[in-house]
């Protein structure tokens, strides 16, 4: 078995240790209707509160394909990392697809409100948020295991890497249809600050004792301070790519510009099946940015062979198969450079629970997240129970499941003092925690985590009861 390089491990763990997109909020908070911000996961849910004004909050999220446990495996009494001949990839191939995917995300609210009136409930927030998403072929991760041997094919397509942060304006508008039937939807307006993508079409590697075959197709995109030097002959490299000398005034107006602009769009409805269970649906983040300034554009294709070597020997081979592999991506491959356009979706959400009411303090609920991103579709199960003992306190216990492992658990609570309401959740809180041995080095580590997600921040709150109008269940 091949050891990895230690070049290519060190890319490995750092794409693995960045983990801690559209920003994901808690699934806990979806049936914590007392926290005005359950509208923002389904933008038919009306808030119980007759009225609130929203402070500042943070929402943290991050999602990845595997677990500390998955790229580092237990070998008692230690834990081994690919450099390892113990290593078995194995066992690292069934917990990933044809991608390892990580997904980042950070939503700062600045401001909002919202308010009942009759039927109707209208909503107004603005927030900036960020987003990092990559993918790492597994098929580059195969090459720790097996090398370049002769004969073999390799398909890179699916490497990526995309990031963008933007600001966010939310209307949100939500409407009593019937008895029964509440839809909503939000209308969002975006502008993008900095935005970057990459879009590979092809990227393939072929070996054989007489050549490789390198076959690449593709562009990067991004709209950031950059400044980019071509080369001196077309299609070569470029000589440089640095970032802008910008003073602080220069930053200001680089962060609170509106040049950059997109749209997307949030659906939702709540349906009362009867006096205790109700269900509900959301489709979320509809949308896309559309980047039109300091653009810079790298583009790639061609097709290329070289001398065929059969690496399955000592880890001076598999350094050299790396550097040749690199140069030829470098120096031979034809590259151009622009000033395009570009645009970036957001990532789609797609959520359908049931909620059942127990007693008037007492509900249960169950809930399906969907998530949908190339080359990651993801699915997300939660059981809740939320308890509101009293008229100032509200308390959410959750589990959520992971098809192919990542479960936790999670929680909720709120607070009110006053008009002044706490709030904080989080999802997939670490359970399991594990004292690593590895290089005569000791630490504590989370191995099954793979999610983790918080939110925390204050509203004022007024008519916090809310539907007064209405008999509590009890009272049917």
């Amino acid at each position: 078995m091949f050891r990895l390089s230690y070049i290519s491990l060190l890319f490995l763990l750092l794409l693995w240790m960045r983990l801690p997109v559209q920003a994901q909020d808690p699934m806990g908070l979806y049936y914590m209707e007392t926290i005005p911000q359950s509208f923002m996961i389904n933008p038919a849910m009306q808030p119980r509160a007759n009225g609130f004004f929203a402070l500042p909050s943070v929402n943290q999220n991050f999602k990845s394909d595997v677990a500390f446990k998955n790229i580092f495996q237990e070998n008692s009494p230690e834990w081994v990392s690919p450099l390892s001949s113990k290593y078995d990839f194995d066992k690292l191939k069934r917990a990933t697809g044809k991608a390892l995917n990580f997904n980042e995300s950070v939503d700062v609210g600045i401001l909002g409100l919202g308010f009942r009136t009759g039927k109707d409930y209208l909503s107004l927030t603005f927030s900036v948020k960020s987003v990092m998403q990559s993918g790492l072929p597994y098929d580059l991760i195969r090459i720790a295991d097996d090398g370049f041997p002769s004969g073999s094919s390799y398909d890179f397509s699916s490497l990526r890497m995309r990031g963008y942060s933007y600001q966010e304006l939310s209307f949100g508008y939500s409407r009593e249809w019937t008895d029964r039937l509440t839809v909503g939807m939000k209308f969002k307006p975006l502008f993008g600050i900095m935005g970057g993508t990459t879009d590979i079409s092809t990227f393939k590697l072929e070996t054989s004792r007489q050549e490789w075959v390198v076959r690449v197709d593709g562009s990067v995109s991004a709209s950031a301070p950059l400044e980019v030097t071509e080369a001196e002959e077309a299609g070569d490299f470029p000589e440089s790519i640095d970032g802008k000398d910008m003073e602080d005034d220069d930053w200001s107006d680089y962060l609170s510009s509106f040049k950059n602009s997109g749209l997307a769009f949030d659906f939702g409805a709540v349906y009362e099946f009867s006096d205790r269970l109700t269900f509900s649906a959301a489709l979320v983040n509809l949308g896309y940015i559309k980047w039109k300034e300091d653009l810079n554009t790298l583009s790639f294709s061609g097709s290329y062979s070289f001398t065929g070597l059969d690496v399955d020997g000592a880890d001076e081979d598999l350094d050299k198969a790396f550097e040749d592999l690199g140069d030829s991506l470098k120096t031979i491959i034809n590259y151009q450079t622009g000033h395009d356009k570009f645009s970036t979706g957001l990532t789609p959400e797609f959520y359908i629970g049931a909620r059942y009411q127990v007693s008037p303090t007492f509900t249960l609920g169950v809930l399906s997240r969907s998530m949908f991103q190339k080359y990651n579709f993801r699915q997300d199960f939660n059981f809740s129970a939320n308890v509101q003992p009293y008229s100032f306190l509200a308390f959410n216990l959750n589990y959520s499941l992971r098809p192919g492992g990542g479960n936790g658990l999670g929680t909720g609570f709120s607070m009110l003092l006053g008009p002044l309401q706490l709030y904080m959740l989080a999802d997939y809180i670490p359970t399991r925690y594990s004292t690593v041995y590895m290089d005569e080095d000791e630490f504590t580590m989370f191995p099954n985590a793979r999610n983790v997600s918080v939110k925390m921040g204050l509203n004022l709150i007024f008519g916090r009861h809310g539907y007064r109008d209405r008999p509590m269940l009890g009272q049917l």
